[in-house]
């Protein structure tokens, strides 16, 4: 009677498989993990100030660029929020939710370097006293949060508050 043994093959085949995935998971977490799997964009890095005006001084609100990146006005957005209504504006919203969102200055430009500004300007709002992006309004003493963010990442770029 012959007896075979075929036990190694088995245990040699398994740990060489467990080897290759390990390798293979690796080398996808890595491709992940330094960008690789995809185009990413770098959110700009600048700092911003803002003031608002409200009738009959004005009905805007000026966004100053005091250093950093350049910012295209058509590749950003401007969140408002006051407690638990907030809006979100871009330059597609002129004409609709706000009069203007173009930099100061300028309607031609839309790069706002560093010592530029842009402004937002809303409707006055009832008897002149608020200023209203398309349903969101801000009146005297009232605190706003605002929010400049990247279209293309998502990132935040700068945000504060305005004390009206």
């Amino acid at each position: 009677m012959i007896m075979r043994k075929d036990s190694a093959v088995s245990p040699v085949v398994g740990v060489m498989l467990m080897l290759v995935v390990t390798i293979i998971i690796a080398a996808v977490v890595s491709a992940f993990a330094g960008g690789l799997a995809g185009n990413t964009h770098k959110t700009p890095q600048t700092s911003i100030a803002a003031t608002a005006t409200l009738p009959p001084s004005g009905n805007e609100t000026v966004f100053a660029n005091n250093g950093g990146d350049v910012l295209d006005l058509n590749e950003i957005k401007v969140m408002f929020q006051s407690q638990d209504t907030k809006t979100t504006l871009t330059t597609t919203d002129v004409g609709t939710n706000c009069i203007a969102f173009q930099k100061v200055g300028s309607t031609s430009s839309t790069m706002i370097k560093p010592g530029d500004s842009f402004k937002i300007v809303g409707k006055a709002a009832g008897y002149g006293t608020g200023v209203t992006y398309g349903s969101f309004a801000m009146y005297a003493d009232s605190k706003i949060t605002w929010s400049v963010i990247d279209k293309v990442s998502g990132g935040t770029i700068a945000t504060g508050t305005v004390v009206l």
